[in-house]
């Protein structure tokens, strides 16, 4: 089934509990300012139902049509095929309204199939039924990962710490499911989904079993409630925290309950998919941050200066590498012989994350350099629209005369919003911090493989495969002179 973008917004009027800037709302769709994420999220559901675009976003299987995002990953062409459904969505004027929820699904999936060949269980089978269940109903599914965590030096349920639902738990079990308690941050444009697929954050011990949950829950279950980002940093909902105040999770969409074993697999599969959505989406910000350089440095009729054109170049490097590190990912996608599931070079996705989180700082800083000063002290656009003010401030915020003063406003505008601490912090902390980055890479990182190579260079044996047989010496030789003088 692919949806209409009516019957997307119609399935947001669902009576699920939202609380935004002190107030409660009756209906997210009536209310002003979430008015433009509503569009843009349903403005996925009209583009995937254009005929000329079916053959990318759509697929069939089994003579049943639906969104391609949902098909099970077998290649690197699937994994590559999704970044560019993610990147057509954003360059059209899109939301990806499960940017997120596909990366939890497949990460389930990943470690439910390695759980079950491991101990037996049998959720794989569990989470394919829900992949079927959107195939058929075409929703908008939103992955809640991340936990509060209380005092980041102890563990869930460690008696120090104030309360025990600092992480996601199951406070009870029945025949029928479990019910759980807890909270869930930053989690992404999660009130214009339609279901949360939840899964632990980090590792858990035995202990702490009851914390090792993932399952798919409604946006409007009973006990759920989402507090919004701040309106004045995030509009439409932004990335607001999800309260589970004693919801019921039946058993058909519970995918793990207490085998803290797997916890950290469960959340490390996640981050794999979802570090290479990250790098796609952000390739194109970081092909706006340059552009929008250049377009300073002609406003300001700086593009002849050589300290300019260095910083240029920089920032065009920092957005190509970041979208090729990504295409690496997906082209060197790792299918996994137990799951049959394909899954991004773990490596490559990180380094692509790392990459572009890292360098965030330093892009702006070029930007700011370029730009100037008066991004900082701009009169409001207010003023702009004065006609007491205009005149003078179109007179005396000119820049290349080529150019309207407005064109050079904007691109101020751009260039504060960009650099605002709110962007700063999404970036350096969206989809795992740097430290998570650095340990995922040193953990995955061939070290035998580099060892190797070194061994090799230095004229020592190694019985690497990849290099054993490999001369430590040149091939050819030059011929000994056969007379001497």
């Amino acid at each position: 089934m692919i949806r209409t973008p009516e019957q997307y917004v119609e399935g947001l009027r669902d009576g699920r509990v939202v609380y935004q800037d002190g107030q409660k709302l009756d209906d997210i769709t009536a209310y002003p300012p979430y008015k433009n994420a509503i569009e843009r999220a349903a403005s996925e559901y009209y583009l995937k139902g254009l005929p000329q675009n079916k053959p990318l976003f759509c697929t069939v299987e089994d003579g049943e049509e639906f969104y391609f995002i949902y098909k099970v990953p077998k290649t690197p062409e699937d994994i590559q095929r999704r970044r560019t459904i993610i990147q057509t969505l954003m360059r059209s004027g899109a939301a990806a309204t499960s940017l997120t929820g596909i990366d939890g699904l497949n990460g389930v999936a990943w470690a439910a199939g390695k759980m079950d060949a491991a101990i037996g269980t049998k959720y794989r089978q569990r989470v394919e039924e829900f992949r079927k269940l959107c195939q058929k109903t075409d929703p908008s599914i939103c992955a809640a990962v991340s936990d509060p965590k209380g005092h980041r030096g102890l563990h869930a349920d460690d008696p120090k710490q104030k309360h025990k639902d600092f992480y996601l738990r199951i406070v009870d079990r029945t025949n029928d499911g479990i019910y759980v308690n807890g909270c869930k941050l930053h989690i992404s444009e999660s009130i214009l989904g339609n279901w949360l697929i939840c899964l632990p954050s980090r590792n858990h011990e035995e202990s702490e079993k009851d914390y090792s949950v993932a399952c798919a829950v409604p946006c409007n279950a009973k006990g759920v409630k989402f507090i919004a980002t701040d309106s004045e940093l995030a509009g439409g909902g932004g990335h607001p925290m999800i309260i589970f105040d004693n919801v019921f999770v039946p058993n058909e969409r519970v995918f793990m309950a207490g085998e803290w074993q797997f916890s950290r697999l469960m959340a490390t599969s996640f981050a794999r998919y979802h570090r290479l959505t990250a790098a796609t989406y952000k390739s194109l910000q970081l092909q706006t941050v340059a552009g929008l350089a250049m377009l300073m440095a002609e406003y300001n009729g700086l593009t002849h200066a050589t300290r300019i054109r260095d910083m240029l170049a920089w920032l065009a490097m920092y957005a190509d590498m970041t979208e090729a590190l990504g295409k690496a990912a997906a082209l060197d996608a790792k299918i996994d012989p137990e799951t049959g599931l394909a899954a991004p070079n773990v490596v490559y996705t990180n380094c692509a994350k790392f990459w572009f989180a890292d360098n965030w700082h330093q892009a702006m800083k070029y930007l700011q350099d370029i730009t100037g000063g008066i991004a900082a002290t701009m009169p409001s656009m207010k003023d702009w629209g004065n006609p007491e003010t205009r005149p003078y401030i179109d007179k005396y915020l000119a820049g290349d005369a080529r150019y309207p003063t407005e064109e050079r406003l904007r691109a101020l505008l751009m260039v504060r919003r960009l650099g605002s601490t709110f962007n700063g912090i999404l970036t350096i902390h969206a989809e795992g911090s740097l430290a998570a980055q650095r340990m995922t890479i040193y953990q995955q990182a061939d070290w035998e493989r580099f060892k190797a190579a070194a061994r090799r260079a230095l004229g020592l044996p190694t019985d690497h495969p990849e290099f054993k047989d490999l001369p430590t010496e040149a091939p050819w030789k030059m011929p000994e002179s056969k007379g001497k003088k």
